[in-house]
């Protein structure tokens, strides 16, 4: 900025500048101070310092992953939405039957224990509220992240939406699903015998029954209430929602023992109408449910077993060669991704149970380098304000007054008289 010889300018506004300026003629920037004093003009005159944002590599290749993790999830919640509608349209299909049937509540024990049936108007009561903690749970999901998943979309997050944890989820649930019965077709094993069958409004119902209740008698049942009693024990009770709610759990000891507890339950009742070769995925389902049920609420697990449950539910609803081609396509899809976070949560899930960090990230802020660009014209707005215009926020360097008329080129102190 202190350069002699022909083609200097000025750095706020270009204008060329005779080789002995002290200030520029055109605006009146100082040129010739070092310094404090420098500093002190300057300030004044020059724009904010322009932030160099430096991420390491690995930090931008999260940030790339996650925003590809956030466009998948727009598209899992456009197919949550149609099944949302297949729910509601399903029953006007179930109602009629229920009102003629009978159903059961159960507990997992892990066997499964019936100890109340549900005939008629009992049924119906039952189901609608099956409908009605489905519904109110994507509402809640969507809510939670009105904030947050915007901010993921942009590749800009500052921290995961529930739609995004549960999403992220889901895909790893179904690449490790996908990957387990393919493994299990090597060895000669049918994976298709076992599960909801019947008529599509019992299948409806059945599913929509597991995503619900299951969560009800394997989260809340085996998660939040031994939690409540041994906090309540330990005088740490309150609040007492979540024990039933979910949501807000650190991952202490009790946590993790009461998590792999309800996990093995879960897949174990699951034995009863499947067969034994459905309790490995079951219980790493169990795993990311829990997980969910403590972190973000009962809302979360019961949507992403909805995910699961009603996936391939628009199959059944409108049978055909272009429904299987495009649903299968997008699955597909959702298995590349998730390839990458079931390799994500399975490193997370071994931190988590062994207390060892095995993948770092290294500082999630990433460094600020601030700097002023010097080079004529460069990213300065020009001055277009009067010439003969008070300098202000002028310092003189002689009595330090602030006050200073500019008369050819030069700064003249209104309070000590001397130029600057």
């Amino acid at each position: 900025m202190e350069g002699q010889g022909p083609g200097r300018s000025c750095p706020r506004c270009s204008a060329p500048l005779p080789p002995d300026a002290a200030f520029c003629p055109r605006c009146g920037t100082p040129l010739k101070f070092s310094g404090d004093e420098l500093a002190r003009q300057y300030s004044y005159y020059a724009p904010s310092p322009v932030p160099i944002v430096q991420k390491s590599s690995l930090q931008s290749a999260r940030e790339i992953g996650r925003g590809i993790g956030a466009i998948m999830t727009l598209l899992i919640l456009g197919l949550v939405t149609i099944n949302i509608g297949i729910m509601l349209w399903g029953m006007g299909l179930v109602i009629p039957e229920a009102l003629e049937s009978v159903t059961s509540l159960f507990l997992a024990l892990p066997w499964l224990w019936r100890f109340l049936e549900l005939p008629g108007a009992a049924f119906v009561v039952y189901y609608l509220l099956l409908v009605a903690a489905v519904l109110l749970s994507y509402i809640f999901m969507l809510y939670k992240g009105r904030g947050e998943f915007p901010k993921e979309l942009m590749f800009k997050p500052e921290k995961h939406s529930p739609a995004y944890a549960i999403s992220t989820l889901f895909m790893a649930v179904l690449t490790m699903n996908t990957a387990y019965l393919l493994l299990l077709g090597l060895f000669g094993i049918d994976p298709s015998s076992g599960g909801a069958a019947g008529e599509l409004w019992e299948e409806l119902y059945s599913l929509l029954r597991a995503s619900v209740w299951e969560e009800v008698i394997c989260r809340i049942l085996y998660i939040g209430l031994p939690l409540g009693a041994v906090y309540v024990l330990k005088g740490e009770g309150a609040p007492y929602r979540r024990y039933v709610l979910g949501g807000g759990f650190e991952f202490g000891p009790w946590e993790k023992v009461f998590l792999v507890l309800s996990s093995a339950i879960f897949s174990l009742a699951h034995v009863f109408s499947w067969d034994l070769y459905k309790v490995p995925p079951t219980f790493v389902a169990g795993l990311a449910l829990g997980y969910l049920f403590l972190k973000y609420g009962v809302y979360a697990s019961i949507m992403l077993h909805f995910f699961i449950d009603y996936l391939t539910m628009p199959l059944e609803v409108w049978p055909g060669d272009s429904s299987t081609v495009v649903l299968g396509l997008f699955m597909l899809v959702l298995m590349a991704v998730g390839a990458v976070y079931l390799g994500y949560y399975a490193v997370r899930a071994t931190e988590l149970f062994t207390g060892h960090t095995i993948l770092k990230w290294g500082d999630k802020r990433p460094s600020v380098v601030y700097y002023q660009p010097l080079s004529p014209g460069a990213a300065y707005k020009p001055y277009d304000g009067p010439l003969t215009a008070p300098a202000f926020g002028y310092v003189c360097r002689y009595c330090g007054g602030t006050e200073a008329r500019y008369t050819d080129g030069k700064f003249i102190c209104s309070r000590c008289g001397k130029e600057n």
